[in-house]
């Protein structure tokens, strides 16, 4: 049956689909705050939902919005530069010396979390007593390593550079034919310890859940500006022996601390160093 000509037809509304934001409050800082709690852990979505207690609902469609959300919330934070994807599907806070946001550091193995990614062209490891220094040397597309023995004060570079590829490191000697892996002595080092993945600037590290595991440091890109812009001053101050020397280094950098306030951690500032004389003469 047709309606008249003066009556009115009523459309059937569909009713609308809710956003994610109507789902759940705001996440970003009940995730922040659970992913602060335990710093050194990696946290996979599925456990902060769980964490969280947002998986209550039996719907499929609810619990697929309830983790969409979540992944969204975790996108929002590293878009923020609070937490990082440590690996694919893991996040974790990030961790900074003091209030400078200019070195960050993580420690995996013993806590749990075996893997940690990040991108500088600087970075240490601390294993065991030995802290395992690495410089990007641009111009050549390799890596040259340096280990200090924080026992003893003693620095020794490593024979020969790092290309891009894969590594193992650890206290075991190298087999014959063994090109990729480096053997590393001390106290507190395991005979397989951590396996490095460099690709450019991009840094992946996997301890092999060692006991004691194993601790980064690098400079974030703020970092490394700020770092080679004191860098630069010093080296253009100095003459080409006191470049080099460890104690007009460490003078300069305390200088800056008594005078203008700036505090450098001396070893990043030696590396930092390093690098720009590896990269060619100053500026003028």
């Amino acid at each position: 049956m047709e309606p008249s000509s003066g009556s009115e037809v009523k459309e059937n509304k569909v009713p609308p689909i809710p956003s994610l934001s109507m789902v759940l409050p705001n996440l970003k800082d009940p995730i922040l705050k659970v992913l602060q709690a335990e710093p050194h852990r990696a946290f996979k979505a599925e456990e902060l939902v769980q964490i969280l207690k947002l998986s209550a609902s039996k719907d499929p469609q609810k619990q697929l919005q309830t983790m969409e959300q979540v992944r969204s919330e975790l996108q929002k934070l590293i878009e923020a530069g609070r937490i990082t994807e440590v690996a694919s599907g893991l996040f974790k806070a990030r961790l900074f010396f003091d209030k400078e946001e200019f070195i960050e550091h993580a420690l995996i193995g013993e806590m749990g979390n075996t893997t940690y990614r990040f991108q500088s062209p600087i970075f240490r490891l601390n294993i065991g007593v030995l802290s395992v220094y690495f410089i990007r040397y641009r111009k050549q597309g390799d890596w040259i390593a340096t280990i200090r023995d924080t026992t003893i004060g003693k620095d020794y570079c490593l024979v020969r550079r790092l290309r891009d590829g894969t590594y193992t490191i650890g206290s075991r000697p190298a087999v014959t034919g063994e090109d990729r892996h480096l053997q590393i002595e001390g106290k507190y080092i395991s005979k397989k310890h951590l396996t490095l993945t460099v690709s450019g600037d991009k840094i992946n590290i996997e301890d092999q859940k060692t006991p004691n595991g194993t601790r980064i440091d690098f400079l974030t890109q703020e970092g490394v500006t700020h770092y080679e812009q004191v860098a630069e001053d010093f080296l253009q101050g100095t003459d080409t022996i006191g470049q080099k020397e460890s104690v007009k280094r460490g003078r300069f950098v305390l200088e800056r601390l008594l005078h203008d306030h700036q505090n450098f951690e001396t070893s990043f500032f030696n590396a930092v160093v390093d690098l720009l004389l590896l990269q060619g003469p100053p500026k003028k």
